[in-house]
């Protein structure tokens, strides 16, 4: 009997003892909100990779310094996957098996929608910098956001405002597309030929690049036996610099546009004349513009000089930053479905001016329909015009 009580009391301490250590491990698993961050620092894309993940890094340690989250510090685990997908694949798993990351700050358009099904099985949060269309219908990629309009949306404000704009009433506009051969690159111009025969724009050439290259000359030079009175370029900006470039020493009249990732500040800086005259989709403000949330930026940049050079690519982290934090704020179970829950609930949030108000809903995660359009002038960038296209439903997840 007394073999009996001891073995029991035995029993109760190791029980009391194992559930005070399983305790302790949950409480400690809380102590901070562990997120994510896949970035691209040395790939193809790195031209505009670097600086969205320090604005990202840099909108963390701000929100941190504020308070954090609830009283809870946000801990970025960042991951330089160097845009391949296979190093992308890997860091996801790590991210879900052992960091247990509340969501994940993604980067490309290839990557992004190789994990679509992982995503949704794992019920991970995944809030890509890639604005492809393909990733806003929440009835096949639930758990799959971004901030700002999508590639297709851009495009078809970029068609829209050059069908606007068309003096001549003998013809309709002729406008080609460039664009790299990998996801991220075709990504809208489905949602482009449809929009613009749509419309009324001649769709007269498409030409396709790699991923990375030296010379666009030939590519030019097919395109330049359509006459397209606009082209529309969807790589990065030292590939649109390149292009920009040739198409300078070949005389070419055609006038060029070109997605966020290949428009910004640096354009004019590496394309120098080259770049004049040339338009681009900004999903967010420009450094040092006028906006409520750029004097605090701009002051801790000041402060922490963690950046040389910042820009809109960098505001963009930030603005990334502010949307997904304020769903943490508004989470009431801190798990994968608690934090997308929240995120849904996002009516027109204010971003302080940094992007157009934040929308997302249980069947919608378009974010938003609204894009500027900026032209380079005397070697700045400078908006132009502001257009937003309807919410229509047949163009969700095109």
């Amino acid at each position: 009997m007394r073999k009996l009580q001891i073995l029991l009391f035995v029993s109760f301490i190791l029980l009391i003892t194992g559930g005070f250590v399983l305790f302790s491990e949950s409480v400690k698993s809380q102590e901070t909100l562990k997120v994510g961050g896949l970035f691209d620092l040395t790939g193809v894309t790195s031209d505009v990779g670097k600086p969205f993940a320090q604005g990202v890094r840099d909108a963390v340690d701000w929100v941190n310094q504020q308070g954090g989250i609830n009283g809870k510090q946000i801990e970025l685990i960042p991951v330089d996957y160097s845009y391949k997908i296979p190093q992308a694949v890997a860091a996801y798993k790590k991210f879900v098996s052992q960091d247990k990351v509340l969501l994940i700050n993604g980067w490309g358009t290839g990557d992004t929608e190789a994990l679509r099904a992982d995503v949704n099985k794992d019920k991970i949060p995944y809030i890509s910098a890639s604005f492809s269309a393909h990733l806003t219908d929440p009835s096949k990629t639930p758990y799959n956001f971004f901030i700002g309009a999508d590639y297709s949306t851009e495009l078809r404000i970029f068609l829209k405002w050059i069908k606007d704009n068309w003096k001549d009433t003998s013809r309709n506009p002729r406008v080609a597309f460039i664009y790299s051969d990998n996801p991220y690159g075709k990504a809208p111009i489905e949602a482009g030929r449809a929009y613009a025969k749509e419309i009324g724009v001649d769709l007269v050439d498409e030409e396709i690049v790699p991923p990375s290259f030296q010379d666009s000359t030939s590519q030019l030079l097919n395109m330049q036996k359509k006459e397209p009175d606009f082209a529309y370029i969807n790589t990065t900006t030292s590939w649109v610099a390149i292009i920009l470039k040739d198409a300078r020493k070949l005389g070419l009249k055609t006038q060029f546009g070109m997605n966020p990732y290949g428009f910004g500040e640096k354009l004019p800086q590496i394309a120098k004349e080259a770049a004049e005259g040339a338009y681009g989709m900004m999903p967010n403000v420009a450094y040092g513009e006028n906006v409520p949330m750029m004097k605090t930026i701009q002051d801790y940049v000041e402060k922490n000089k963690t950046i040389e050079n910042p820009d809109t690519l960098y505001v963009r982290g930030w603005a990334y930053v502010l949307v997904w934090s304020e769903a943490l704020r508004r989470t009431q179970e801190l798990t994968g479905p608690g934090v997308k829950a929240a995120l849904e609930t996002l009516r027109d949030f204010d971003t302080g001016g940094l992007t157009p108000p934040i929308t997302f809903t249980p069947e919608d995660h378009r974010p938003t329909m609204r894009c500027k359009i900026y032209q380079v002038q005397n070697g700045k960038i400078v908006p132009i015009a502001e257009l937003e296209l309807p919410r229509k439903k047949e163009w969700l997840g095109l």
